[in-house]
């Protein structure tokens, strides 16, 4: 593999980690905003509800995480097309 595809895809996947990195941000933060303002609802009553709260919060986190997930992807296509997608072909 020539050197320059090898930084070419190096550089691609520095990017999109980094952004992936940022969404996830993006949706911790997004959730512990729904969970103030109400949209959450966390019931702490019972044990059934303290077990059962962790996939909540879960599911509500990857919910929040997958709206992100054209954004990544319009983002690397575009920085893929940047760097030249004949530069990635190198193989």
């Amino acid at each position: 593999m020539p050197i320059a595809t090898y930084q070419a895809w190096l550089s691609l996947y520095a990017g999109v980690g980094l952004v992936v990195a940022i969404c996830a941000v993006a949706a911790v933060l997004k959730t512990a905003a729904d969970y103030r303002m109400g949209v959450l609802q966390l019931p702490f009553a019972t044990w059934k509800d303290r077990v059962l709260a962790a996939p909540k919060l879960w599911w509500r986190w990857q919910v929040n995480y997958l709206t992100g997930a054209p954004v990544v992807l319009a983002i690397a296509l575009l920085y893929a097309h940047h760097i030249g997608f004949a530069v990635l072909g190198d193989v």
